[in-house]
């Protein structure tokens, strides 16, 4: 037999002796405990995406406010060649300038990353409030399954 019949042929068994296996499980429905420790899981999953989405959001915060400052100390950084340059020394002048244009670049990128922090933050939270009433909703079934008695 080649390779890839053998593949086939192991595929195909595998596949017939789990359809049998389950064939053979009875489907036993939860009970309503067991659908309100679920809901109260997917709850605690939103409480904690909604505690990293905050976190993300001041991550994001504390990025844009050094880029900024970044920028900032660049534009110095500049104006100072400048002055060196009109003083007469040239070098120092030009070196000091480019270090300023790289400082604001870093700065301009870091601020634009915060940016993004920010958003995903927002998201993250809004997903949590989600997982929060997803919980809520599968807690009051559980609830009313255990009222009827299942």
């Amino acid at each position: 037999m080649f390779n890839t019949q053998k593949r086939v042929a192991f595929i195909v068994a595998a596949g017939l002796i789990g359809a049998s296996l389950m064939a053979q499980a009875p489907v036993v429905p939860p009970t309503g405990q067991q659908v309100e420790r679920k809901g109260e899981r997917v709850e605690r999953r939103g409480e904690a995406q909604e505690r990293k989405g905050e976190r993300q959001e001041k991550r994001g915060e504390r990025n844009e406010v050094k880029g900024e400052q970044k920028e900032r100390q660049g534009a110095r950084m500049e104006k100072r060649g400048e002055a060196l340059e009109a003083q007469g020394k040239v070098k120092q002048g030009q070196a000091l300038e480019r270090a300023g244009e790289r400082r604001e670049k870093v700065g301009a990128a870091q601020a634009a990353k915060g940016a993004r922090q920010e958003k995903r933050g927002a998201r993250n939270e809004r997903q949590g409030v989600k997982k929060e009433l997803k919980g809520e909703r599968i807690e009051r079934k559980g609830e009313r399954m255990e009222n009827k008695g299942k």
